[in-house]
């Protein structure tokens, strides 16, 4: 968990996070307490899914920082086809196993380890929805955006969504990613990427 006491999940999350809509409408996630997770606000999240609201049926999605794995859940419970959730701590991926059993989640798949060792392995496959969102203490955006687009792993016409913190510099992106819509919401910078 940050320091930062706007991020505290006994003052904000109350130990856990709700899905808002879709088939897992109104469950909850549970939040544990550790350093470096800061679940992606709820306020946050339904605007992104407003944002992708007539594209999320049927994509084929991937959570690379997945700590509680909000915005994973969230897409399936909208109609995403599947997602993979990537942690490299225990601690979230025993939360997710349990989440996915309890919402009885047979369309995602859950692996521990470091988000750039997944994408390097990865080469052969592509997603249509990408999110990231890592600790903003870890300044990793960028190095994942390069080995994102070095093994070509996200679909042509598909989505990255990056969210960093509103003071920290937006990344370079290439040619054919262009911002389809982006926020700031407190200290949260938001964006919704397109692939071209």
């Amino acid at each position: 968990m940050t320091s930062n006491k706007k991020y505290s999940s006994k003052n904000i999350y109350k130990g856990k996070v709700r899905i808002i809509s879709g088939k897992w409408r109104n469950r909850t996630l549970k939040v544990e307490n550790y350093e470096g997770l800061r679940p992606t606000s709820e306020r946050i999240r339904e605007t992104l899914f407003n944002w992708l609201r007539s594209e999320i049926s049927g994509l084929n999605c991937l959570d690379l920082f997945a700590g509680t794995g909000s915005l994973g859940f969230e897409a399936l419970s909208r109609g995403a086809d599947n997602c993979i959730f990537i942690d490299k701590t225990e601690v979230a991926i025993k939360q997710l196993k349990k989440a996915k059993e309890l919402f009885i989640a047979e369309n995602s798949h859950i692996f521990k380890t470091n988000a750039f060792d997944f994408l390097s392995s990865n080469k052969n496959n592509s997603y249509d929805l990408i999110f990231l969102d890592p600790p903003f203490t870890d300044n990793i955006i960028d190095e994942t955006i390069n080995l994102i687009i070095k093994y070509e792993l996200v679909t042509p016409k598909g989505y990255i969504y990056i969210e960093i913190n509103k003071n920290q510099k937006f990344p370079d992106l290439p040619k054919k990613w262009i911002i389809a819509r982006k926020k700031n919401i407190a200290n949260v910078c938001f964006a919704l990427i397109k692939v071209i």
